[in-house]
């Protein structure tokens, strides 16, 4: 009963003074005065100030541009669940894209829960610390891109690009690649590729096939694909347990 009381006078507090509060447990209260975040309803959207964004609805974009350009350190951004759609591949275009103004990469970025699909690049990244959970790529010429920065890319699923993720350097975990053209997944730097599964890609897996790098590839599984795994001269990779291999 006392906790209870506690935990109805902090939420009461947070919501009148539109600040937040950690509440009980991992339970999070984020007040807002009315309302949490920022609602996306129109593309192309330029995010400049940190904080919480999401999508109203599925989103299309015709442009050459970014259709969702991040220009801040410090944001989520949440599909909710919704579809972000180009114009097609072959248009020079990118989904969302985590790039301050100045041309150098936005920090403290995450990008989750939804679809990108029909750009040049769903999800394009350089060297900011990115996180990219739960998005669906598909129908793009790159569906998940992210340089350097040690970003995590996990539980994504690519499909139909002609690349399907490339890192890199950074963590790739519990994420599937089915049908991409080119590779599957791609790990071009020091990292670890763990949990994932690869099915009938040109490559499944590419890990710095032109150096030695070092990386842990462990508990993924490929099949169906022209080569299930390409490591090339990369003779610093521990190998974990790996089906297809």
């Amino acid at each position: 009963m006392r906790k209870s009381f506690w935990l109805a006078t902090l939420l009461a507090t947070a919501l009148l003074s539109g600040t937040e509060a950690w509440a009980d447990g991992d339970f999070f209260v984020v007040a807002g005065g009315g309302g949490v975040g920022t609602k996306i309803t129109s593309v192309p959207y330029v995010i400049i100030k940190p904080g919480f964004y999401y999508l109203g609805g599925n989103l299309a974009y015709s442009g050459t541009g970014d259709a969702i350009s991040i220009q801040a350190d410090n944001v989520i951004l949440d599909l909710k669940g919704f579809s972000l759609t180009g114009a097609g591949k072959a248009i020079s275009s990118c989904g969302i894209n985590p790039w301050s103004n100045n041309g150098t990469a936005s920090n403290n970025v995450e990008i989750r829960n939804g679809t990108v699909s029909g750009f040049g690049a769903g999800v394009i990244g350089a060297a900011g610390s990115e996180r990219v959970n739960r998005i669906i790529a598909q129908n793009n010429t790159y569906g998940i891109w992210v340089a350097n920065g040690n970003p995590s890319i996990e539980g994504c699923t690519c499909s139909n690009n002609d690349k399907g993720i490339l890192v890199g350097n950074g963590w790739i975990a519990s994420c599937i690649a089915n049908n991409n053209t080119d590779w599957g997944i791609n790990l071009n730097g020091p990292g670890s590729v763990v949990g994932c599964v690869a099915n009938n890609n040109g490559t499944g897996f590419v890990l710095a096939a032109n150096g030695p790098t070092p990386m842990m590839v462990d508990q993924n599984s490929a099949s169906g694909n022209g080569h299930n795994y390409n490591s090339g001269s990369n003779t610093n990779i521990a190998w974990g347990t790996n089906v297809g291999r």
